[in-house]
C-alpha cells in the first residue's frame, strides 16, 4: 500500500548564529551551565552558523517536491534574507509554539519535541534542518507508510554505551536505545538514523507524547543539548512507529557530506555531488563540522557546486539531472521482516553529522 495524505506540510528549523540580539540570548542562557553536562560540540559556533544553505533547500523543495499545502520556517525571531525570493513560506516564531517558561532555548531537540504543537499542521509533515537539500524528485512515499513513516538510516551500527563522551548523533541513538528497552522490553534499530528529511505522522509523534510526557517535558526544559536527554522526534519516533509495525526502514537513499570535505578537495567533493548524488541519492545533508573555526572556503565551494544545480533563475533547465536509470521501487522493511537488511549503503564522506 502506498502513502496518502489529504495535506503535506513542509517544517524547516533555521537560524542565524550572527545575530547579535540571539548572540546576547545564548550568552545569558549559557551561564552556569557546566560543560560536562553537555553533548560534545553542544555549543559551538558550527551548530548555529548560517552558512546560506536555506536558499538551496528552498529551490529544492521547489523543484523536486510537489503538492506541500505549507512550507514553514520555524525561527527564534528571525527572518532570512533570501525569504524575498519565498513568497510561499510562513515563519512561525518559537513563541507561537512553545511554553513561554521554555525560551529561550538553544537545543535542536527541544524545539523538534514542540513541532507538531504548530497551529494547523498537517497530520503527514516533513522535517527538515537547514543544512539539507532534496537532490531528485520525491514523492509521499519516500518519507510515508500506508499508516506510518519511512525510517532513514545510515549503514553505521549505534556505538555502545561505554563510548567516551560521544557526539550528539551517537549520545541520542544511545539514550534511545536505553529508554526503548527499559520501557517496552525492546529496541528496533541498530544502525543511525541519517542526517535526512523525516517524515512525521503528527498523530503518531502526539501519542508518543501521551505515553511518555515526562520525556517531551524534560528534553522542552533544556537550554542546550544535555548528555542524558532524549531527542524525541530524531530517535524516539522512528523506534516508536517500527515497534508498532508502523514504520519502514530504508538505508542508502540519504548522502551526508561534511564542510570539510568541501574545504580539503572541493573539485572532488563537486565532482562527486554533481555525479553521485544530484538525480540518484533522496537528499543531501553539509553538515558544519567547523566548529568554532572559519569554514568561509569550504562553504563558498559548496555555494558554487549548488548554485549550478539550483540556479535562483527557474527557467533554467541546464542543472537539471540526466534520468536516472530504472530501478525496482524499494521494499519497505517492518521491525519483524529481517530487521534492518541492509543492503545498500550510505553515501556518506567525513565526520558524522551531529
Amino acid at each position: 500500500m502506498h502513502a496518502d495524505a489529504s495535506a503535506l506540510d513542509v517544517v524547516i528549523a533555521w537560524v542565524d548564529g550572527s545575530d547579535p540580539a540571539w548572540r546576547r540570548r545564548r550568552a545569558a542562557a549559557h551561564e552556569g551551565v557546566p560543560a560536562s553536562s553537555q553533548t560534545l560540540h553542544a555549543d559551538v559556533e558550527g551548530r548555529y552558523r548560517d552558512n546560506g544553505e536555506l536558499r538551496f533547500l528552498l529551490l529544492s523543495l521547489r523543484r523536486y517536491l510537489h503538492g506541500v499545502r505549507r512550507t514553514i520556517l520555524v525561527t527564534d525571531g528571525q527572518r532570512p534574507s533570501c525569504l524575498w525570493q519565498f513568497p510561499e513560506v510562513e515563519v512561525v516564531d518559537h513563541h507561537e509554539f512553545i511554553a513561554p517558561e521554555f525560551l529561550p532555548t538553544f537545543s535542536s531537540r527541544a524545539i523538534e519535541a514542540s513541532l507538531h504543537r504548530i497551529a494547523g499542521l498537517a497530520e503527514h509533515f516533513i522535517y527538515f534542518n537547514d543544512d539539507l537539500c532534496l537532490m531528485r524528485p520525491a514523492s509521499l512515499d519516500d518519507f510515508f507508510t500506508a499508516d506510518g513513516s519511512v525510517v532513514h538510516v545510515t549503514d553505521m551500527p549505534i556505538p555502545n554505551d561505554s563510548d567516551a563522551r560521544p557526539t550528539a548523533e551517537h549520545q541520542g541513538a544511545i539514550n534511545a536505545r536505553r529508554f526503548m528497552q527499559q520501557h517496552h522490553g525492546r529496541h528496533a534499530l541498530d544502525r543511525l538514523v541519517a542526517h535526512a528529511p523525516r517524515g512525521v505522522r503528527r498523530s503518531l509523534l502526539q501519542a508518543l507524547e501521551r505515553r511518555h510526557p515526562s520525556v517531551f517535558a524534560g528534553v522542552r526544559a533544556e537550554r542546550f543539548r544535555s548528555l542524558a536527554g532524549q531527542n524525541p522526534l530524531v530517535n524516539l519516533y522512528p523506534e516508536w512507529c517500527l515497534l508498532q509495525g508502523r514504520g519502514a526502514v530504508r538505508c542508502g537513499e540519504c548522502s551526508c557530506l561534511t564542510s570539510g570535505d568541501f574545504e580539503r578537495a572541493p573539485l572532488a567533493t563537486a565532482a562527486r555531488v554533481r555525479g553521485e548524488i544530484h538525480g540518484h541519492q533522496l537528499s543531501l545533508c553539509v553538515n558544519d563540522t567547523g566548529d568554532d573555526r572559519d569554514v568561509t572556503a569550504g562553504m563558498t565551494a559548496y555555494a558554487r557546486v549548488m548554485g549550478r544545480i539550483f540556479p535562483s533563475d527557474a527557467s533554467r533547465r541546464d542543472s537539471a539531472p540526466p534520468p536516472p536509470a530504472p530501478r525496482a521501487q524499494p521494499a519497505h522493511q517492518t521491525v519483524g521482516e529481517s530487521h534492518l537488511l541492509l543492503a545498500h549503503r550510505q553515501t556518506r564522506v567525513g565526520k558524522d553529522p551531529r
